[in-house]
């Protein structure tokens, strides 16, 4: 399940950046090398030419895993990538 996720675009790059924190249960991991336990997955998608999914960490409680979407938010930005902010409905 999403947790939270932010999309930015770049002004002058065909560049979209995705973050995302999943709520991940326990014992559904069928990645080798992913922790098996209950915690926050942080994933980073950056659309372009293709696709490219990288993970960031991942968190046992919540809040460390808003904490880095936040922080990797704030680094986007300093790279001029800017929020995309969603239509209204």
């Amino acid at each position: 399940m999403i947790v939270e996720e932010r999309l930015f675009e770049h002004p002058q790059q065909a560049s979209r950046v995705r973050l995302v924190v999943y709520d991940k249960p326990a014992g559904l991991s069928h990645v080798e090398g992913m922790p098996d336990d209950a915690g926050y997955l942080v994933t980073e998608e950056w659309w372009g030419a293709g696709k490219v999914v990288k993970t960031l960490g991942f968190y046992p409680d919540r809040a460390a895993a808003l904490e880095r979407l936040a922080g990797r938010a704030e680094e986007l930005e300093r790279q001029r990538y800017r929020p995309v902010v969603a239509p209204a409905a």
